[in-house]
């Protein structure tokens, strides 16, 4: 039997995010009195909020793997079934959880075996659903900034940060040789990325630019356009009310409304740049940190995002390990035709 051995990058890549989950989770929950989260759990914990919040995250993974069923079906004829994609969108969570982004991969590898679709095309339709994603995330953000900027100042006042002065002073002289030191950096950046142009790095660079470009290029029309925009759409209004319905589970969040819990999944829809597996560390840091913005107390809000978090990772990666085990059976006597035309 071969003994695989990977490299300290290896374990680097795939585990430290890992470490630096569990060691935001630790500093948070250092003074946890694990007593009264257990009363909590007991006797002050309205389940049913929890339990309707589940299908609605399942059903915004089926809106997401359906989606990107749409990103795909124009390149070759004929298309792929709906139910694989979604099936293999919803699995790809539950690998998420053991390797970081792995399950971006998987994705691929999983459309290879039961579609027969080729790597490339693939990996192109997937760059544009996380692009489609960081956008997002960015409209939210200026949702935040632009609508809800009350809320913005208070989370920053919780923080002893002030949203106009520090505008202002990233503006002022005392800043002017930061400034000046970030333009350099910008400077010989574009100067090393313009003189190893033609390097292996770069040609794999303008590969997925490439690949971005040709999957955009399959919705072709103002049809697909609007479809892939109302998918989208629906998708994050799910994804909100998975969140916002977990409010009603307990008496310090069940009064504060939709304000409160916009700018609480803003923020905490912001920490998915960090890499860590479900989000863990990074979204309890964010939840607890506009909750105690808006009036709760920290040891209610830190048991708040600890119960909601691992309610519905467990719910996330159940229906994903359901859904992996499906996909052989639901495979089982299907072959796509072997006679298909890649559409350019």
């Amino acid at each position: 039997m071969k003994i695989v051995r990977h490299s300290w990058q290896w374990w680097l890549k795939n585990f430290l995010p890992l470490l630096i989950g569990l060691a935001i989770l630790f500093y948070l929950y250092r003074h946890l009195e694990l007593g009264d989260t257990l009363r909590l759990l007991q006797h002050g914990v309205r389940y049913e909020y929890l339990l309707l919040s589940l299908p609605l995250g399942l059903l915004g993974n089926v809106v997401r793997g359906y989606r990107w069923h749409l990103l795909m079906r124009p390149l070759y004829n004929p298309p792929a079934r709906p139910i694989n994609p979604i099936l293999i969108t919803i699995g790809s969570y539950a690998v998420n959880f053991v390797i970081p982004r792995a399950g971006e991969v998987w994705r691929c590898t999983e459309m290879k075996q039961r579609e027969d679709y080729a790597l490339s095309a693939t990996v192109g339709t997937l760059l544009v659903d996380r692009l489609s994603d960081a956008l997002i995330v960015l409209a939210l953000l200026v949702a935040m900034m632009l609508f809800q900027t009350g809320a913005v100042s208070q989370i920053l006042a919780s923080r002893g940060l002030s949203l106009g002065g520090g505008v202002g002073r990233l503006f002022s002289s005392d800043y002017a040789t930061a400034w000046i030191i970030a333009g350099g950096v910008l400077l010989v950046t574009a100067l090393v990325f313009y003189r190893f142009r033609k390097s292996s790095f770069m040609q794999r660079v303008r590969g997925k630019l490439r690949s971005v470009l040709q999957a955009a290029s399959t919705l072709r029309g103002w049809r697909a356009w609007s479809q892939f925009l109302v998918l989208t759409l629906l998708l994050w209004i799910v994804y909100y009310y998975f969140f916002y319905v977990t409010f009603g589970a307990f008496a310090f969040t069940a009064e504060l409304g939709h304000r409160v819990a916009f700018a609480t999944f803003a923020l905490s829809t912001l920490m998915i740049v960090v890499p860590t597996p479900a989000g863990v560390g990074p979204w309890h840091y964010a939840v607890i940190t506009s909750l105690t913005a808006f009036g709760v107390s920290e040891a209610e809000a830190g048991q708040f995002a600890l119960i909601v978090h691992a309610v519905q990772t467990l719910w996330t990666i159940s229906v994903g390990v359901i859904a992996i085990l499906l996909l052989p059976i639901i495979n089982r006597r299907y072959k796509r035709e072997k006679e298909y035309t890649v559409k350019g």
